[in-house]
């Protein structure tokens, strides 16, 4: 009787589960023999959450390119009549202010925790996504997975950047053959520019977590709010002829981070460690891999409270289908795949066997931060970035507080050394560490990280051993000194400080004569852009502009009712409301101070900017700018592709913006270079940024005369001068600058800016002083992060910015990225106005 139950059960159950399809019976095709498009992705996803009540989808946002975000939530049918207060006693584990001790531990060994399994930040990486669909499919499938769904619910992010994927699967589709050719040679393993590594503006995502620059990081940082999980995995891939690596991570660990995360970084290894070894499969630890830089896919939940970790699989955008290696095996998508999907189901098993611990970590680790954070941060309103940093720490969910009356303290600048007596005025920000996210307060806002000890030390001596660095990333980020805001930090009590509110712009009202929108504005540029695409005719002043008691600063916009069209009120109270930007009425053209008919006040000529890319072009370089001019300070222009420049018209253009890259020669070839003299010599402008200059400066180009940096020649000619393989490398560090405040190209910086250096190159100064717009201090230069002596040597007095004459026209170069990652804003207006202002600031 007993047996003939269990048969009857079995039967009963048995079409419970075919009725839910496996990928491959879903999508017709065995996983892996091809790559699935995202829309069938979905598809599968949505088709399981039909199918079986243990899983739903949900949108959370999209992309550019107006493609779904999702997540697929994993549970027990128990946990999912619970869902909404689990994920609300989840939540409340980050909230040690509200949530008791005891409330937390009753939480820990009542409630499942949270793994959120992150597929495909990088486009081109493209197998995670295929393993995803396999991970789901188990977990509703396998009868071992039952206890997994009871202790955990997991939340599957199919794909990250599902834009830059299908730009890559699309290429791919069209390039293969009817079979798939292992010849690492063979054209599907040569992937086109840009790449489908970035998103559509190509950005890589994976260094944007703590920016939120892309609308997909913040609908991604939005919605891990809602969750909290425990545990983070973010999946990628590298090189074809690697093996697979999981943590624990290389040297060095982000010295905020909770100070138990290596051991539990331990734990999944040896366990994922533990099921390489059982299918004979090759994997590393501890190399190349760091938990260093706060924008990572790994680092920012660790900052969080979880257990961030990064896995990486051999294959990459030259994986393809199928790829011969160097050791005469063939790397199958499939083996892609399976890696992934082993990794995913032992990282969720492993969560499994320690929710209840992990989950008390998550609020060890704010609890911690809520009370032993030290360090209280004082962010002065006076800088025209005071608002976008403020609005950043905001998408980080950092509380903000501000102060309700002026306050005199002991505290110490962040680009300085020692602390100074300082009287703050009320509406000053105050931002304390003694916070749930203290970690991330202090990694953003600190001078300069702490390295691991003995990190600085080894790379010295792999230096001077002429071997490459081992640093990964950025060793520079802090946030006041990107954005050029006038910052403190203090240990000092700090009292009378209420929530932080956002001063209104002034309402818009209508003047009888004309306006003025004042140069250090945080919008004026996006005012500028806006008029720009209305037709309204405006200018801007070289120097203050005094109306009455009021002084506006340099680079201060002037519209005449008198130069524009009847409707001028009107598009103006549009963009006071659009922007939050102040707008000062003028009703008589006496001000009692600056005449508006000065011939110090230009006219702002249409620029007519064209942004070249396309193949020659560094693609992040391009994109950096693209975004910038197109949606963080939209500015009408062309995007133009490098290729086509010999045959265009430039007259149709005033401006031409080369990015950073190599290939302009190769791909202008000498007509090309020849027009693109005459044109400048005509009056147009270039403006070059960091290897773009190289190109200017060629023997066979000669726009630019900028020079690099050589060693100095030794006075005793008979001892060669020292060669090397490996250049003496600046990782990403900000230097202290001077600049020329006289020059158009400064208005909008109220004091000289920290510039980030990434590389070997420096360029000397040029020999007209007034065309030296931002150099690189030659005392003390070196602000935050690493450069070592000899870097920093040949970086005194070299040139961050220079304006050069020819002909007619101009080159406008920047020794690096002037809005690197879409945060370092505080070189950002040296750009706009080199853009927006330099053809109504001609050379003659």
């Amino acid at each position: 009787m007993i047996r003939r139950l269990i048969v009857v059960v079995a039967l009963i159950a048995t079409p419970l589960f075919a009725q839910i399809p496996t990928p491959d019976e879903y999508l017709g095709y065995k996983l892996g023999d091809r790559f699935t498009s995202y829309a069938r992705i979905v598809d599968y996803f949505n088709e399981l959450a039909h199918k079986s009540s243990l899983i739903t989808t949900h949108q959370f946002g999209e992309t550019y390119e107006h493609r779904p975000l999702i997540l697929a939530v994993i549970t027990s049918q128990k946990n999912r009549a619970a869902l909404d207060s689990i994920r609300q006693n989840v939540v409340a584990l980050a909230d040690p202010i509200t949530t008791t001790p005891a409330r937390a531990a009753e939480i820990a060994h009542s409630t499942p925790a949270i793994v959120w399994l992150a597929y495909g930040v990088h486009g081109n990486e493209a197998s995670s996504s295929e393993a995803s669909m396999l991970v789901a499919s188990t977990l509703l499938h396998d009868q071992d997975a039952a206890k997994i769904l009871d202790n955990v619910v997991v939340v599957i992010d199919p794909l990250l950047n599902p834009d830059g994927r299908e730009r890559y699967v699309q290429w791919y589709i069209r390039t293969r053959g009817a079979a798939a050719d292992s010849n690492p040679d063979a054209f599907e393993h040569a992937e086109p520019w840009p790449g489908g590594r970035y998103n559509h503006y190509l950005i890589d995502m994976n260094r944007d977590w703590s920016w939120t620059s892309q609308q997909e990081t913040k609908a991604r940082v939005a919605e891990y709010r809602r969750w909290n999980p425990q545990v983070f995995v973010d999946f990628h891939e590298m090189g074809s002829n690697s093996t697979y690596f999981f943590p624990p991570d290389a040297k060095p660990i982000n010295a905020n981070l909770p100070k138990d995360v290596e051991k539990w970084l331990d734990v999944f290894g040896r366990a994922n460690a533990a099921a390489f070894t059982a299918k004979g499969w090759p994997f590393f630890v501890g190399e190349v891999f760091d938990l260093f830089y706060p924008g990572y896919g790994d680092s920012w939940p660790a900052l969080h409270g979880a257990i961030g970790m990064t896995y990486e699989m051999a294959g990459g955008p030259r994986g393809g289908s199928a790829f011969l290696r160097d050791d005469g095996t063939i790397l199958t998508l499939n083996d892609r795949i399976q890696r992934h999907y082993t990794t995913s189901m032992t990282t969720l098993r492993t969560a499994s066997e320690h929710a209840a611990d992990l989950l008390q970590y998550t609020y060890d680790a704010t609890r911690s931060q809520s009370s032993s954070g030290q360090n209280t941060y004082l962010i002065l309103p006076t800088s025209p970035n005071f608002q976008p940093l403020i609005e950043l720490l905001q998408r980080q969910s950092i509380q903000i507080g501000m102060l309700a009356s002026p306050a005199t303290l002991r505290a110490t600048r962040i680009d300085g050394d020692g602390a100074e007596t300082q009287t703050f005025p009320a509406g000053t920000a105050v931002v304390s560490s003694k916070q749930p996210l203290g970690g991330i307060v202090q990694t953003l806002l600190e001078k300069s990280p702490t390295f691991t000890k003995g990190f600085l030390e080894a790379q010295r001596q792999r230096t001077e051993a002429d071997e490459p660095n081992e640093f990964y990333d950025l060793t520079s980020w802090s946030v006041p000194l990107a954005m050029d805001v006038e910052a403190f930090v203090t240990t000092a009590a700090v009292g009378d400080v209420k929530p932080y509110q956002r001063q209104s712009a002034a309402a818009f009202r209508p003047a009888a004569y004309g306006y003025v929108i004042d140069g250090n504005d945080p919008n004026v540029y996006r005012a500028a852009g806006q008029m720009l695409g209305s037709g309204v005719r405006f200018s801007v002043s070289e120097d203050p502009v005094n109306v009455g008691d009021r002084s506006f600063a340099r680079g201060t916009m002037i519209v005449l009712k008198g130069n524009n069209k009847a409707e001028i009120d009107t598009a103006l109270a549009r963009i006071a409301h659009d922007l939050n930007v102040n707008i000062f009425p003028l009703d008589s053209g006496w001000t009692g101070g600056t005449a508006l008919g000065s011939e110090r006040i230009h006219y702002i000529r249409d620029p007519k900017i064209a942004l070249v890319g396309g193949q020659g072009v560094g693609a992040t370089s391009y994109g950096m700018i693209w975004h910038t001019l197109d949606f963080d300070t939209p500015i009408p222009h062309s995007n133009l592709v490098l290729d086509s420049v010999r045959n265009t018209d430039l007259s149709r253009y005033n401006v031409l913006i080369l990015p950073d890259g190599g290939g302009y020669s190769d791909r202008l070839g000498k007509s090309g270079i020849s027009k693109l003299q005459a044109w400048v010599r005509g009056g147009g402008t270039i403006v070059a940024v960091k290897g773009a200059s190289a190109f200017l400066r060629d023997k066979d180009v000669e726009i630019s005369k900028l020079k690099p940096w050589e060693p100095p020649k030794k006075k005793d000619e008979t001892t060669p001068a020292e060669e090397r393989y490996n250049e003496y490398r600046i990782p990403g560090a900000a230097f202290r600058t001077t600049m020329n405040d006289h020059s158009f190209l400064t208005f909008g910086v109220t004091r000289s800016p920290f510039a980030l250096i990434e590389g070997t190159e420096a360029l000397l100064p040029v020999a007209h002083k007034v065309d030296n717009i931002v150099t690189i201090v030659k005392d003390n230069p070196l602000v935050s992060g690493v450069a070592w002596p000899e870097s920093i040597d040949r970086m005194k007095g070299a040139v961050y910015m220079v304006s050069e004459p020819y002909g007619r026209g101009q080159v406008i170069t920047f020794a690096d990225e002037p809005h690197f990652r879409l945060f370092w804003r505080g070189t950002l207006p040296l750009f706009m106005n080199a853009v927006l202002y330099a053809p109504s600031f001609p050379r003659e």
